[in-house]
């Protein structure tokens, strides 16, 4: 064995692309398994922006293929149009707008390599025929070297599957230096034990600014000979400039009468060399890769359980099930098996500040996942529900601020809000907290929400909207604070804070500030009072956040009745709802990247607008909300590559989907109230914590018969298309009567 130590060589980043085969379909009979029905490849074509890899519930490995090329279309990593593989690595993002991650990537391959310019490196072309991904599972052929890989993970460790061809030069590089998506490596370390076992680290800075990933890896079988070189950077920004990472190359030989797969098994952690060693331990003790994949295919088939459809076609099926899938990838675990992690002050923690055990978690899209997701947990995770409630309350002690985008324990300050809040308060109203941590809750909004410094929040207070000339995207900042401000307080009458609720419920109309009569929208004002001139609806700006006027005329999730009246009443609320669903954008208007899923102005591939379909109900006329819900949720999903609309946002996306095929959505969740919409199969059970389930059933519900007669609970008609969070969470049957 040798070690061949090379400095300054050309920053070549190893790549590799991979052969892919989509065999998996989901069948009608009763036996099939859910997590065999997911298909992960769905949304990797298009504005998704979703990985095909593996990853446990809420893991914190994302073990999944690269196709080793910047761009937006490859912020997961992966493109399905793409037909490169260059490597394999342990954590992605699901869905976003913004890219990193990408570390301890692996790539296997036979001489002669097959090597491409800049970023891509070593790589292998790859065919979708050669491919298989469900939920816990992954296979790809790299054609190039007639490898196939297959990947399974738990929540801190990932194993690869390698078959070879006969060879003594099977090669497996390791690279720590491959940088991708605003993700540059700052420093690295590779270091081999034995002939088995590697470790090491890589920090990098990106859209995390201060991300540290440590690695174990156990190959199962001796390497015969290996190299360690060490790059140095040459980047045209200085402060990447010079600076030195690793790439290992470690050999193996197959005899052509065994070709005995070589396996590998990684842990990682935040917190230290000691810390990965003790996740491979007690998470991946083997190397039996069947084993964890069977452990890990009942894993999901358990979460996956929970929720119950009958009816239907096989493609609905299917994509429900990954919409169900893509809700759990995301917030992720952030500690180790000893409960240890890196805070969001850069130190190390033993279990909890708090005191309320549990695990730790990161990863949270909240301007995004408040409006759904997280009211999707609180009916199928409530325990996972008080560990991020209590991640959260620790991330403010540590900070200052409640998290607004936790990126591996680091606050990137993507988006704007302060949507923790929602979330918290929500959890609380809900009892799914401990009466103890209540009080701690308020004082963290309250303390989030008094940030004065803070992105506008002092101006808003002061004059009751965000300035458009002193701040940026000021007016959807005045209307988002104005929602949190109302969620606190709701949490302060709860505890019977008058003089929060009073303070909070007042800011909470600030919205009120920032509509204009004349127009009929909200728009940007000046800080003399002012209006900014030359307003458009349908123009994006720098005032509204990845919108327009239209879509962001209706964030008043908390105040619907109080917006109609701003609107003069129901009549003209529901004529410029319907002007939203049918002004379709002209082939001269510009459409910014985020503007996708377009019916009229409404955008179903951007958050602001999930709620919207659903005010109809707000005004007697639950039939428009039925024919929107409806033609959504045909139209803008699907179970092909490119069945996303729109980035999947850490699990927004497909949790509006799970919700309205359902039958029900959170247009304000912390009201604890549902709007009724139309439901996609004929028989929904949701299979609830305490053993309880809560049932909705549609005979005869199709693409043509979505309109709903008659509503009854439990045998009782429904006045209104409203129920509630004690009306579900206390079993029984919702029967909806449908008709063409």
């Amino acid at each position: 064995m040798q070690l061949h130590r090379t400095l300054g060589v050309a920053a070549t980043v190893f790549a590799l692309i991979v052969s892919c085969d989509r065999s998996v379909s989901p069948s009608s009979s009763s036996s099939t398994r859910l997590a065999e029905i997911v298909d992960p490849l769905i949304g990797t074509d298009g504005p998704g922006n979703v990985y095909p890899g593996v990853s446990a519930p809420f893991g914190m490995v994302q073990l999944s293929p690269d196709n080793g090329t910047s761009g937006w279309d490859r912020i997961s990593g992966y493109d399905w149009r793409d037909t490169t593989i260059a490597g394999f690595s342990h954590t992605h993002l699901s869905g976003t707008g913004a890219g990193d991650l990408y570390d301890i990537s692996f790539m296997p391959a036979v001489p002669p390599f097959r090597i491409g310019e800049g970023e891509l490196g070593v790589y292998s072309r790859f065919r979708h025929e050669d491919e298989q991904a469900e939920a816990g599972y992954y296979s790809v052929l790299l054609s190039d070297y007639d490898t196939r890989v297959e990947l399974v993970a738990t929540e801190r460790c990932g194993m690869q599957r390698y078959t070879f061809p006969a060879t003594t030069e099977a090669t497996v590089f390791v690279n720590l230096s491959k940088a991708m998506n605003w993700d540059y490596t700052t420093g690295s370390s590779l270091r081999v034990v034995d002939d088995r076992t590697i470790e090491g680290y890589r920090f990098s800075e990106g859209w995390a600014p201060r991300q540290k990933v440590y690695f174990v890896a156990q190959f199962s079988q001796p390497f015969v000979s290996y190299r360690i070189d060490t790059l140095v950077s040459h980047h045209r920004d200085s402060a990447y400039n010079g600076i030195r990472s690793h790439i290992g190359r470690f050999t193996f030989r197959v005899e052509a009468d065994e070709r005995e797969p070589v396996v590998v098994r990684t842990a990682i952690s935040a917190v230290d060399l000691a810390g990965a060693r003790r996740n491979l331990a007690a998470e991946m003790p083997t190397f039996d890769f069947d084993s964890v994949r069977r452990a890990q295919q009942a894993t999901w088939d358990a979460e996956l359980s929970k929720i119950e459809v009958r009816g239907g076609t096989v493609d609905e099926r299917r994509t429900f099930y990954t919409a169900l899938y893509r809700t759990m990838l995301a917030p992720t675990l952030f500690d180790d098996v000893d409960g240890l992690y890196r805070g969001a002050d850069g130190e190390i923690h033993a279990g909890r500040v708090s005191g309320e055990g549990g695990h730790n978690y990161s990863t949270f899209s909240l301007w995004d996942t408040y409006r759904a997701a997280h009211p999707l947990y609180t009916f199928l995770h409530p325990a996972r529900v008080r560990e991020m409630a209590a991640s959260m309350l620790d991330f403010y002690d540590q900070h200052g601020m409640l998290p607004v985008w936790p990126l591996w324990g680091d606050e990137t300050d993507m988006m704007i809000g302060y949507h923790a809040v929602p979330v918290l308060v929500e959890a609380a109203l809900k009892g799914l907290l401990p009466e103890t941590m209540l009080d701690r809750v308020l004082r963290a909004c309250v303390g989030t929400a008094d940030r004065d410094d803070y992105r506008g929040i002092g101006l808003y207070k002061l004059m009751g909207y965000v300035p458009a000339d002193l701040e940026r995207e000021s007016l959807s900042k005045t209307l988002e604070y104005a929602y949190d401000d109302y969620c606190i307080a709701q949490l302060a009458r709860r505890l019977g804070q008058d003089s929060v609720y009073n303070e909070f419920i007042l800011r909470s109309k600030s919205y009120m500030n920032l509509f204009q009569p004349a127009s009929g929208f909200m728009q940007p004002r000046l800080s003399d009072g002012e209006w900014v001139a030359g307003f458009d609806p349908k123009v994006y700006t720098e005032h509204i956040t990845e919108s327009n006027g239209w879509q962001y005329l209706w964030a008043v999730q908390q105040d619907v009745e109080g917006l109609i009246r701003l609107m003069r009443g129901p009549t003209q609320f529901e004529r410029r709802l319907d002007e939203m669903f049918t002004l379709a954008p002209e082939a001269s208007d510009s459409l910014p990247i985020f503007s996708t899923g377009m019916i009229g102005q409404y955008a179903h591939g951007n958050e602001p607008s999930h709620h919207v379909a659903y005010l109809y109900n707000y005004i007697g006329r639950p039939e428009k909300t039925q024919k929107y819900v409806s033609q959504i949720l045909r139209t803008q999903y699907s179970a092909r590559p490119d069945g996303l609309c729109g980035n999947e946002d850490c699990g927004q996306m497909s949790a509006w989907y799970v919700f309205s095929a359902m039958g029900f959505y959170p247009v304000d969740p912390v009201s604890l109230n549902y709007a009724i919409g139309t439901p996609l199969f004929e028989e929904t059970t949701v299979h609830l914590a305490d053993g309880k389930t809560f049932t909705v059933r549609a005979p005869g519900v199709s693409a043509e018969r979505y309109r709903i007669e008659g509503m009854k609970l439990n045998g009782h008609a429904l006045g209104a298309p409203f129920i509630t969070w004690h009306d579900i969470v206390s079993g029984g049957v919702l029967e909806l009567t449908m008709r063409e």
